[in-house]
């Protein structure tokens, strides 16, 4: 199986390969203010236009492949993921990028798209699941620990941000077994909150 083979979904979300064809439905959410808060400064400007296009230029390379996130109830746009970095050689990549719309957090969707990503990353053969997010973002630390991934350490000044501030970012990941538990967690945690 390909990483960005058709069928990516779970009983809650659907991923599709972002194309041309998002690029509105992106740009009318709160994404562009989160833009300036989480991701870091490229070479062709900070605006939310230059990203989506190295977003696009990246996936040209094939070790970067980008997702819409749908809601599978309504058809609503949830979000957008990415694998990065990724190594077909050495089995790795990075889960990227993870931005879910305000109203969606804290609900099921988010443990859907993280159980949809890495269950596909499995199933592609890979051995290593990295993800980065920075340090300050205690959320997302605490969302990525809670499925069981381990946090190898910390890379200071990893990024310049958006903003213009440095960015120390967390690496933590999920390495053979690691990968099928973190599943099962995922799992129950998508029946707890559709229970809530």
């Amino acid at each position: 199986m390909k990483l960005d083979d058709p069928g990516l979904e779970n009983e809650l979300v659907s991923l599709k390969v972002l194309t041309e064809a998002d690029r509105d439905v992106l740009a009318s959410t709160s994404a562009v203010e989160a833009m300036w808060q989480w991701m870091p400064v490229i070479a062709t400007g900070t605006n939310f236009h230059s990203y989506f296009d190295d977003t696009l230029e990246m996936k040209k390379s094939g070790n970067y492949i980008p997702f819409t996130i749908w809601r599978k109830s309504d058809g609503a746009f949830a979000g957008v993921v990415a694998y990065a970095d990724i190594s077909r050689t050495h089995r790795r990549l990075r889960m990227a990028s993870l931005w879910i719309v305000e109203e969606m957090r804290g609900t099921a969707i988010v443990p859907a798209v993280q159980l949809a990503t890495i269950e596909r990353a499995v199933a592609s053969r890979m051995r290593r699941i990295e993800i980065l997010t920075p340090v300050s973002n205690e959320r997302s630390v605490r969302s990525i620990e809670r499925f069981g991934a381990r946090r190898e350490g910390t890379l200071r000044s990893y990024f310049r941000m958006a903003n213009g501030s440095w960015a120390d970012m967390a690496i933590l990941s999920l390495v053979g077994e690691e990968a099928n538990a973190a599943m099962a967690l995922l799992q129950d945690r998508v029946r707890v909150l559709q229970q809530a």
